[in-house]
């Protein structure tokens, strides 16, 4: 169908050579070669949306879109940025093509390690971790524009087909679990010192955007060990063996064509043929040994080739598990990198909410100091005497004295009153 086809090509498929241990599953990229998808899409569309989708879901993109376009845009322009997503030298076919889709296939890598934390962890058929990529790829897609694409009733089959065909890159042989895991997890990072801590947990999509990545620098370094013990398995057979055979074959010229070269052959074939036009035993004897040492020449010559071709073919595959094993190793140093950026990030965050909160709590005691300045202060009650027991010591303290005034009355009332008559 239409959607299958176009999510197909986009996605891309792996050859023999790509999807082999020569070839890890970062090179599994959306291919721009083939037939045109029946639903048009602009490259740079869809590596702004990958470029987008990698930020969102914790992934780090290798550099910016202004650079890609730069680096496209000026022949003479450095490469070292785009390096470690590359197969191939930048200046070679395979190399231009590579820069124009690096952000997808950094966003095809970053999920490939996404579908390894789940299988690592004994759970490859987690629902959860297909929810996950269903829903980036929809992003992805919707952000290119191409709705009636993800409106299509079969987008979530073709989604999660791409997601079954997906390489697993089992870490630990079969039967050991999550523990296990954890602890080679923990010993291939040992070496870098780290100074925030890794906690992994079983369930990926609870793991914080520093573990996420701390683990996928574990998946690439994984990837470059395996890549390096295929190189070094190969170098005896194919490359150690074909270079003896190399240096031994013959190098000197024969009998016939010694002290010739090139250019003594080119001068004796005229020659030749010069003298064959003239007359007499002597020229056609002269001839004959003349065109019998170009033979010799040119036999020595397509020996030579055939050595050196015998040598190329043979050192092939030697030769692309080195160069495999090269980028890969690249790949995992700008890993460290962006890890060593990333703790840099988090400590001027650390720092910079540290300082806001120190601001935040002064002006809120200056705004406290400031309010109680505006209340007027209570008066303070006056402390009774000794001896005025069950008097009330805010009562003396009134303005107006309103009970010493009653008592002053009362006892002139007293005063002039007369006196009771006695019984004599």
């Amino acid at each position: 169908m239409r959607l299958a086809s176009v999510a197909d090509r986009q996605h891309g498929s792996q050859s023999a050579d790509r999807g082999g241990l020569l070839r890890p599953p970062a090179e599994s990229f959306e291919s721009t070669e083939g037939t045109p998808p029946p639903i048009a899409i602009k490259p740079k569309d869809s590596e702004a949306s990958c470029y987008q989708g990698l930020i969102e879901d914790g992934g780090r993109p290798v550099c910016s879109i202004q650079d890609i376009s730069h680096l496209l845009a000026s022949p003479t322009a450095s490469y070292e940025a785009v390096l470690p997503w590359l197969s191939d030298h930048p200046d070679s076919e395979d190399g231009v093509g590579e820069i124009k889709t690096v952000f997808s296939r950094q966003f095809t890598r970053w999920w490939d390690f996404r579908k390894s934390q789940w299988h690592n962890r004994g759970i490859s058929d987690s629902e959860e971790g297909f929810s996950a990529f269903l829903e980036a790829s929809r992003s992805r897609w919707e952000r290119i524009g191409v709705h009636e694409m993800v409106s299509d009733p079969d987008f979530e089959g073709t989604i999660r087909r791409q997601w079954q065909q997906k390489p697993a890159a089992q870490q630990l042989p079969d039967g050991q679990g999550f523990p296990a895991y954890s602890e080679a997890v923990k010993r291939r990072l040992t070496p870098h010192h780290f100074t925030r801590p890794l906690r992994l947990k079983k369930n990926p999509r609870q793991q914080t955007i520093w573990t996420n990545w701390l683990e996928y620098l574990n998946y690439e370094q994984w990837w470059s060990e395996t890549l390096t013990a295929v190189a070094e398995s190969l170098v005896e057979e194919q490359y150690h063996q074909p270079w003896k055979r190399l240096l031994k074959a013959p190098r000197c010229p024969s009998k016939e064509a010694r002290g010739s070269n090139s250019t003594k052959a080119v001068s004796s074939l005229t020659a030749s043929r010069s003298i064959q036009t003239r007359p007499g035993p002597k020229a056609v004897e002269l001839a004959k040994r003349l065109e019998k040492r170009l033979e010799a020449a040119e036999a020595d010559l397509n020996a030579t080739n055939k050595t050196i071709d015998d040598f190329i073919q043979e050192t092939a595959l030697y030769r692309r598990a080195e160069t495999a094993a090269y980028f890969q190793k690249l790949r995992v140093k700008w890993a460290v990198e962006e890890a060593r950026l990333m703790e840099i990030e988090m400590s001027q965050q650390r720092r910079t909410a540290k300082s806001n909160t120190k601001v935040d709590t002064k002006e809120n005691k200056k705004r406290r100091r400031d309010d109680n300045a505006e209340i007027p202060p209570e008066p303070r009650p006056k402390r009774a005497k000794p001896g005025d027991k069950g008097k009330s010591a805010v009562s003396n303290t009134t303005p107006d004295k309103p009970q010493a005034r009653r008592s002053s009355k009362r006892l002139a009332e007293l005063k002039n009153k007369a006196p009771p008559q006695t019984g004599f």
